[in-house]
């Protein structure tokens, strides 16, 4: 829709060493349930109501869901924000998960969904710092408002192998990532980005994918996603 751009000039030791991008400067930071959750729910709700059109999978329930995983575990939430005005354009969410839940991953990817399904029960439980137990990390959501998306997608990818690396300080046998692919086009970056298909849904365009934290860790984000694929597009979201 139509908005305006207010742009409030700074003293020049107060600006941040971030990129401009047509008038605005972006950067990665932390979630801020207080403020973010709004924007975040509706960013991603309207990139996955062609899964679920059920009347009670509002932004407002995803809001709550997010400051609860805030409540629980803040570090592995982040947004990739607008400095002039603080909007936030871009989410991920890293989410340690608890050793009696790894085995939704090897389950049908729709009884992995939560934030795009009516459901009151999460089906993966969330780690704790300090749980040595804790082996793998859910990649629950990646989102980049399409108007900034080519230009920051890798940066914002690199954000999330420093806040992963830092996660590994917490949970020190984290070894194992997982994400929950429902668009094709993020199927093509997860490849991009070392990730393999594990498990398709038998109804709905679903599929598991696997990474090795180590290897994730270790990827050139900006390499890995220069090289071409075969037909690919614009990867544009992923939220589960």
């Amino acid at each position: 829709g139509n908005h305006t751009q207010i742009e409030l000039l700074a003293l020049p030791e107060l600006h941040p060493p971030t990129v401009t991008h047509q008038g605005d400067t972006i950067q990665p930071d932390d979630f801020n349930p207080r403020c973010d959750a709004i924007p975040i729910a509706n960013l991603l709700a309207t990139n996955y109501n062609w899964l679920n059109q059920a009347v009670d999978a509002t932004p407002y329930r995803i809001a709550n869901i997010l400051r609860e995983w805030a409540s629980h575990y803040h570090d592995g939430l982040r947004v990739l924000r607008r400095v002039d005005n603080q909007n936030p354009v871009g989410f991920y969410a890293l989410y340690p998960t608890q050793r009696e839940s790894e085995i939704r991953f090897f389950s049908p990817p729709s009884q992995g969904l939560h934030l795009s399904q009516v459901s009151t029960v999460d089906p993966f439980k969330m780690a704790i710092p300090g749980d040595r137990e804790c082996r793998s990390v859910f990649v629950r959501s990646f989102v980049i408002d399409p108007v900034y998306r080519d230009r920051y997608q890798a940066a914002f990818v690199q954000d999330a192998q420093v806040v992963l690396a830092n996660m590994q300080q917490e949970f020190p046998n984290l070894m194992d990532m997982y994400t929950l692919i429902i668009h094709p086009s993020y199927a093509k970056l997860a490849q991009m980005l070392g990730f393999q298909a594990t498990g398709t849904d038998p109804k709905l365009p679903l599929q598991w994918m696997y990474q090795a934290v180590d290897r994730f860790l270790a990827l050139d984000v900006k390499q890995a996603l220069a090289q071409p694929l075969m037909n690919s597009q614009t990867p544009a979201n992923q939220h589960q």
